[in-house]
């Protein structure tokens, strides 16, 4: 059985430690989601700063490849599921990944690649 650490002030006011656990976990979420949200304003901020193109791109896929990252990880619970289910739905992410890269390959309306 796993041991939940609780500390002094929760033993002196008789706080079950699986409540004190559980606001412990909202309390990361709810940090995680303002992190998100300065993360996205960072973002907003970048598209409208004159910078190189590349640079842009590239800033924004890694900081939107970040933020999906952290939502699969804990909101969506991939930290606590079993490797087969993180395994199921990563094949599925590559899947849907190569299906829109095709599809955007298929409907390209230029030789150079632009869509």
């Amino acid at each position: 059985m796993e041991e939940v650490f609780i500390n002094s002030q929760d033993k002196a006011k008789n706080v079950d430690p699986h409540i004190a656990e559980e606001n412990k976990k909202y309390i990361t979420f709810f940090n995680l989601s303002i992190g998100l949200i300065i993360l996205t304003a960072i973002e907003l901020v970048i598209i409208y700063l004159p910078f190189n193109p590349i640079f842009i791109t590239v800033s924004l896929v890694l900081m939107s490849g970040f933020k999906f990252l952290a939502v699969i990880w804990w909101f969506m619970h991939l930290r606590w599921d079993r490797l087969l289910c993180t395994g199921l739905f990563l094949a599925g992410m590559a899947i849907a990944t190569g299906t829109v890269t095709a599809l955007l390959f298929l409907f390209e309306k230029s030789v150079s690649g632009a869509p």
